[in-house]
């Protein structure tokens, strides 16, 4: 039965990157937190700390973003979506909101995360939606890019595919899948993992598009991974088509209390 409820939630946020410098807090540019933050102070009148549970780049899109907030005062349950989304900008939107055990943590409690990269593959670029996914009008090898892939498949250093400017020491992460499917012109890259590194699964794509036009051989991708050196690896693909479309936890978000 819905009432009010006061301590700690997970919001769980849907948004277009397009228009912000990324999840994370920046002095000199707008970001998805801060925006975030600023609608909880205007619900509830005082400083409300919010908390990612993945730092996604400028541009990068979600689905399933997962962020922790600590109520100030008891809010009614089942407005407080609605009460929030009226404060944020129509590109940022809260699906819905999770009561969540008083230590819950969005970054260190989660198991993995699901990404999804679109790239829509014709001639001619697309007039609507193209903020969306990365235009290439040649034809891609889609064999040959599932072949590449399976290489990464598995626990593994993953240095190759992490961008400069990292503070990360650890670059073992663990994939659990990592393939293309195709629907009409978007090819559909799906990347499962416990966790990833600074631009990992852009490169990855780019990585993949090398292979998928010809200009690599499937079985390069082994020897790239085995390199954990950037320049190995190909280029980073564009930040428009890519899509954090859920954080995993266990147990599941569904088992707690549904507002």
């Amino acid at each position: 039965m819905a009432g009010n409820l006061i301590g700690n939630t997970a919001l769980i946020l849907e948004y277009d990157g397009a228009a912000y410098a990324g999840w994370q807090y920046q002095i000199n540019a707008d970001t998805v937190q801060q925006q975030v933050e600023r609608a909880c102070q205007r619900l509830f009148g005082v400083a409300v700390s919010v908390r990612g549970a993945s730092r996604t780049d400028a541009g990068v899109h979600a689905r399933g973003q997962v962020a922790a907030i600590v109520l100030p005062r008891p809010f009614p349950q089942e407005k407080l979506p609605s009460a929030l989304n009226w404060h944020l900008p129509q590109d940022i939107r809260v699906k819905t909101t999770f009561s969540v055990p008083g230590n819950f943590n969005p970054v260190t409690w989660a198991a993995g995360k699901i990404y999804n990269y679109y790239i829509f593959q014709r001639r001619q670029a697309l007039a609507i939606g193209d903020k969306y996914c990365w235009h290439i009008p040649r034809e891609l090898d889609m064999a040959a890019m599932n072949s590449a892939s399976r290489f990464c498949l598995g626990t593994h250093d993953f240095a190759s595919f992490q961008a400069a400017g990292s503070s990360v020491v650890d670059t073992q992460r663990t994939l659990r899948h990592f393939f293309c499917r195709r629907r009409g012109n978007l090819i559909i890259i799906t990347c499962i993992g416990d966790g990833f590194l600074y631009n990992m699964v852009r490169i990855l794509v780019g990585t993949l598009v090398e292979v998928g036009l010809g200009k690599l051989p499937p079985d390069m991708m082994q020897s790239i991974v085995s390199a954990c050196h950037r320049p190995a690896a190909g280029p980073t693909a564009p930040a428009r088509g890519l899509f954090l479309e859920r954080v995993l936890y266990r147990p599941s978000l569904d088992s707690y209390r549904l507002l």
